[in-house]
């Protein structure tokens, strides 16, 4: 082959030129591509880099930062995916690859994937777990409401409250409740109220929407914000039927905005109702107790009455039987039969007639009176 003829090219002229020929390509410039996750790799600069393949074939692929980091999922080897991007040539190694903007799971939603990813991690940290959930206040002073200042939600939870107890106070902590930068704004609301410490109870919520609009509160950012409160959450998204991990890692999940305020404020009304029922029902009690000891303590005065008759009755026998012993060994008794006591002047009991002489005063004493005497002549 003759050098006159023919034009010499470097390999890197080639390759751009080939990079030129596939970027101005308009069906290869925006390509949806199904297929395998195989030999992923989380750089630590941010980048993805992995191979797509099916049973048949294989392309390079990377997502930069930038696309990566708005990513609903965490992507694995396996992983069978959807991906959107441009081919072209990676003229470093001369390989043509694909650069993706775009990627979703085939055959499940990104979004319910990523539910279902993050549900699982944080679950597996204890953030849903029953032990670290604070109870709620029964009685609550003041509920703190984030959420949007303009929805539906936040009128009917403010009604609620006004008719079941208006001497509740309730603070409204405006904040984002969709599309991006709301998981960051209701974290931040939530941060703003623990950081003012006068509110009992914090509501976080919003109206039903789709998945798409109910997101914010699925997303991580969120989460760790409602477990780090020292204020007890209630977590009031959507309807009965929604489910966000929000509902997982707060203190009580209301299955409606409404039904969160009739959780968090009693009712007042019920309350008085309550309170004259209790005093009524006291009231009762303490006339039942009553009359109920009034009649045991009649029953007592009646028992007391017949034991004391009773042992008066005994007494009084014991008494007289003692008073005959008495006087069977009275000296009084003796007297009445004729005996008589003699004493001399100074009170001592004349015994004998040894003890007397002629001249002396003596005292004579018989059961009915005494006499004095002069002793005249003793034999």
């Amino acid at each position: 082959m003759s050098g006159a003829n023919r034009t010499i090219f470097s390999v890197t002229q080639v390759n751009r030129y080939v990079k030129k020929l596939l970027e101005a390509d308009a069906l290869l410039a925006g390509l949806f591509i199904e297929g395998e996750l195989s030999n992923f790799n989380a750089h630590s600069s941010g980048h993805l880099y992995f191979t797509l393949k099916d049973a048949n074939a294989a392309i390079s692929g990377v997502m930069f930062r930038g696309s990566a980091e708005n990513l609903t999922f965490k992507p694995k080897s396996g992983m069978k995916v959807i991906a959107f991007g441009r081919l072209s040539l990676y003229e470093k190694t001369g390989q043509y690859q694909l650069y993706v903007d775009f990627l979703e799971p085939a055959g499940i939603g990104g979004l319910q994937l990523a539910f279902a990813q993050l549900k699982e991690k944080l679950e597996a940290e204890g953030l849903f777990a029953h032990e670290r959930k604070r109870p709620i206040p029964r009685f609550a002073q003041c509920v703190a409401v984030i959420t949007s200042p303009t929805g539906a939600a936040v009128r009917d939870i403010i009604r609620i409250i006004r008719e079941r107890n208006p001497v509740v106070k309730v603070v409204i902590s405006p904040a984002m409740v969709q599309g991006d930068g709301a998981a960051a704004d209701i974290s931040r609301a939530i941060r703003e109220v623990n950081a003012w410490g006068g509110a009992d109870t914090l509501i976080i919520g919003r109206g039903g929407g789709s998945i798409e609009d109910l997101w914010a509160f699925n997303e991580e950012i969120l989460a760790r914000a409602i477990a780090k409160s020292k204020i007890p959450i209630i977590s009031a998204v959507g309807h009965e039927t929604d489910f966000t991990i929000s509902d997982f890692v707060a203190d009580l999940r209301a299955p409606t905005p409404t039904a969160a305020a009739q959780m968090v404020v009693y009712d007042h009304n019920q309350l008085c109702d309550y309170v004259q029922n209790l005093a009524h029902n006291l009231t009762q009690g303490i006339h039942e107790n009553i009359r109920e000891r009034h009649a045991q303590t009649k029953d007592y005065l009646s028992t007391l009455t017949r034991t004391v008759k009773t042992r008066l009755a005994q007494e009084w026998q014991t008494l007289a039987h003692k008073e005959q012993l008495l006087e069977k060994v009275s000296p009084y008794t003796i007297f009445k039969r004729g005996y008589a006591l003699t004493q001399s002047e100074n009170g001592t009991a004349i015994t004998s007639v040894s003890n007397l002489h002629a001249g002396q005063e003596i005292q004579i004493t018989w059961a009915d009176g005494k006499a004095n005497a002069t002793i005249t002549k003793k034999e």
